[in-house]
C-alpha cells in the first residue's frame, strides 16, 4: 500500500486530505479481507460485493460507500497495472443510489449577523475578530474551499486587481476574486496579523493565523464558525463550505452564466455546478407562488380539479 500512497502523492499530486481519506479506505478494506481469510492480491469475484454489504450493515450512508468503492476501484486498477493482481473486484460493484440534497446556503441577514459578531469581537480581541471577519468575507467573496483559503500566503494577494491565484483539487490552479469590501477588511486585518506573528516569532507567511501566530487549521476554523453559528442562533446546518454554496447560489440568482460559475468554483465538470441551479429554481417557484395571480391560485386550483 505504501507504494500506492507514494503514487497518489508524487504522481497524481492529490491533496494531503484526499490521500489520508484514500489511505483510511484501503486500510479498512485490507482489515476486512484479512478477517475473512482472503488475500488482497487474490480477491474473488464477490469480494467487492461482500465488502459493500459489510459497510451497509455498519451503517455507512450511500455517499460514504460510493467514495470507498471509488477509492478501492482505483487502488485495484493500480495493482493491475503493476501486475500485482489479475482483476478488480470493484468492477463488479454498482454505486449506491444517492438522493440529491440541495446545498444549504446563508441568507443576507445571516451573513450580516455573523459579520456583526466578528466586528463586536474586535473590541475585546482585535486580531481574532478582524481575522474572523476577513476569513468569512473572503470565503463568501471568492467561493474558495476552506483548504484553498488556508493555503494562501500574504504575498499571494493582489489588491490592485482584487484577485489571488490559488491551488485547488488535483493541484489545479485558478484565479479567484474579492471585491473592494473584502479588500478593505483584509487590509485592516493584515497589520494586526503581523503584530501577532512578530510577537510570537513564528515567521509564517500564511494569510490566516491563530492567536499564537501559527497558520490557522481547518479544524480550528471549523470550531470558530461553530461558535458564531451558536451565538447568531442560526438553526440550519452551516459549515465553512456553506460560504461556497452561498457564493454560487447568490451569483447565479443575480444572472451569472453557469459555465462561468463552474470556472470560479474550480469544478471539473458542469454537473457538479448544476446543483445550484435547482436552488435558484426553487426560490423562483416560491416567488411565483407568492406574487403571480396564477401562482396564488395553484393550491385552490388543485382542489377544484383545474
Amino acid at each position: 500500500m505504501k507504494q500506492y500512497i507514494s503514487y497518489l502523492e508524487n504522481i497524481r499530486h492529490l491533496s494531503p486530505a484526499t490521500v489520508k481519506a484514500y489511505s483510511g479506505d484501503i486500510a479498512e478494506f485490507i482489515s476486512f479481507m484479512e478477517e475473512s481469510g482472503t488475500s488482497v492480491t487474490n480477491p474473488d469475484r464477490n469480494s467487492g460485493r461482500r465488502y459493500v454489504a459489510h459497510l451497509s450493515k455498519k451503517g455507512f450512508d450511500a455517499r460514504s460507500i460510493n467514495r470507498k468503492i471509488s477509492a478501492l476501484r482505483k487502488f485495484y486498477d493500480y495493482k493491475i497495472r503493476e501486475k500485482e493482481t489479475d482483476f478488480n473486484p470493484f468492477d463488479y460493484v454498482k454505486s449506491q443510489r444517492v438522493d440529491k440534497k440541495l446545498p444549504t446556503f446563508m441568507t443576507d441577514s445571516e451573513l450580516k449577523q455573523v459579520d456583526n459578531l466578528a466586528v463586536e469581537k474586535e473590541s475585546s480581541h482585535p486580531m481574532l475578530g478582524a481575522r474572523d471577519e476577513a476569513l468569512f468575507s473572503f470565503l463568501y467573496a471568492s467561493g474558495c474551499r476552506i483548504s484553498e483559503a488556508l493555503s494562501i500566503k500574504v504575498r499571494d494577494l493582489d489588491f490592485g486587481s482584487g484577485q489571488v491565484l490559488i491551488t485547488g483539487k488535483g493541484n489545479k490552479q485558478r484565479f479567484v476574486f474579492f471585491g473592494k469590501k473584502t479588500a478593505g477588511i483584509l487590509q485592516a486585518y493584515l497589520p494586526l496579523r503581523q503584530q501577532v506573528v512578530t510577537k510570537e516569532g513564528t515567521g509564517t507567511e500564511a494569510l490566516f493565523v491563530d492567536y499564537k501566530g501559527n497558520p490557522l487549521t481547518s479544524r480550528g476554523a471549523t470550531w470558530i464558525l461553530r461558535q458564531y453559528k451558536l451565538n447568531a442562533h442560526i438553526d440550519k446546518n452551516v459549515t465553512l463550505h456553506t460560504f461556497r454554496h452561498t457564493f454560487a447560489t447568490h451569483i447565479l440568482e443575480n444572472g451569472a452564466d453557469i459555465r462561468a460559475v463552474q470556472e470560479l468554483l474550480g469544478h471539473a465538470g458542469l454537473s457538479t455546478t448544476q446543483i445550484y441551479t435547482h436552488v435558484g429554481i426553487g426560490r423562483l417557484k416560491d416567488i411565483h407562488r407568492a406574487t403571480h395571480p396564477h401562482g396564488k391560485l395553484g393550491q385552490k386550483g388543485e382542489e377544484n380539479g383545474i
